[in-house]
């Protein structure tokens, strides 16, 4: 099994739900193929250096996976017949130094897609606290005004 990377630009016309389908179809294709996800960063929405089928922005979306190098060919003749995606780009990791690197890009991947998760948790509990302070110094000081 070889380490690789997948890049893929999906259209920016469609609406979340169906970016988020389009994303699950491309890995559907890997894991389909015998591939192992490792890691996915959503990169979001960008501008691309130039229009791409008159398209000025696309979805970018890294998925990191390991898969026989005989599949490869299959999976990427897939995502040419993909009419949803704009572009995309296979990178394979073969040596010692590029496999180091493809690890420690998807720990980074892991971590970058648990920050928002426990960012939400801490800011849901704290929300409703700093709400209630306000409110019960306010009037606390109008009575200090009288």
């Amino acid at each position: 099994m070889r380490k690789y990377e997948n890049l893929v630009i999906v259209k920016p016309t469609f609406t979340a739900e169906e970016i988020q389908a389009s994303v699950k179809a491309i890995e559907e294709v890997i894991t389909s193929n015998g591939g192992e996800i490792a890691a996915t960063n959503a990169m979001g929405m960008r501008k691309l250096a130039y229009p791409i089928e008159k398209n000025e922005r696309g979805y970018y979306h890294v998925i990191y996976y390991t898969m026989a190098p005989a599949a490869i060919a299959e999976v990427e003749r897939r995502f040419r017949i993909n009419e949803d995606l704009l572009r995309f780009v296979t990178i394979k990791y073969d040596t010692n130094r590029e496999q180091s690197a493809w690890t420690s890009l998807v720990e980074k991947a892991k971590k970058a897609a648990e920050a928002p998760k426990a960012e939400e948790a801490p800011k849901a509990e704290e929300a409703p606290v700093v709400e209630e302070a306000p409110k019960a110094e306010a009037p606390a000081t109008e009575a200090a005004a009288e």
